[in-house]
């Protein structure tokens, strides 16, 4: 196994496919932080995560964990383990205190307070997103789950 650092333009076309493999929508290129990994396999990448930075802060936001749906599961697990804790990592090396994230995603609920001594905070939350140049707020699918997403397809 390696870890890398994420290039968000070398990289950008599998985090595509695996989006669309687990029927997550599209993060737009512009809006993956420049800091993030992908772990590889046998050379060949099996997961991958985000981590923003609050400049000016101590507090960063680890974002867009996904996997190569592919992947044999055995690998996914030990590549995912060290993703995260590379993310870990990278936030504490850039002298980050608090490493914040939300998901819906069961599976990575227990992953997180098993293998990555993370607390969980909260457990009744709704998002929101103001799109400020109407660029990105004709498919906000990559952000928004099933429910919000019928909603605005009405």
């Amino acid at each position: 196994m390696r870890t890398r650092p994420w290039d968000r333009d070398k990289d950008y076309d599998t985090l595509v496919r695996w989006w669309n493999d687990w029927e997550f929508g599209v993060v737009p290129k512009e809006c993956l932080p420049p800091d993030g990994m992908i772990v590889e396999m046998d050379g060949e990448p099996v997961c991958a995560g985000g981590l923003y930075i609050g400049m000016g802060t101590q507090f960063a936001f680890m974002e867009w964990i996904v996997t190569d749906k592919r992947a044999e599961s055995r690998n996914v697990h030990k590549c995912l383990k060290l993703c995260i804790e590379g993310l870990m990592t990278l936030a504490k090396n850039k002298g980050m205190k608090l490493v914040y994230t939300a998901t819906k995603e069961q599976a990575l609920h227990k992953r997180y307070q098993k293998y990555h001594q993370m607390v969980l905070t909260e457990s009744n939350v709704k998002t929101f997103l103001r799109d400020l140049d109407g660029k990105y707020a004709a498919d906000l699918t990559w952000i928004s789950d099933d429910e919000q997403i019928k909603k605005h397809n009405k």
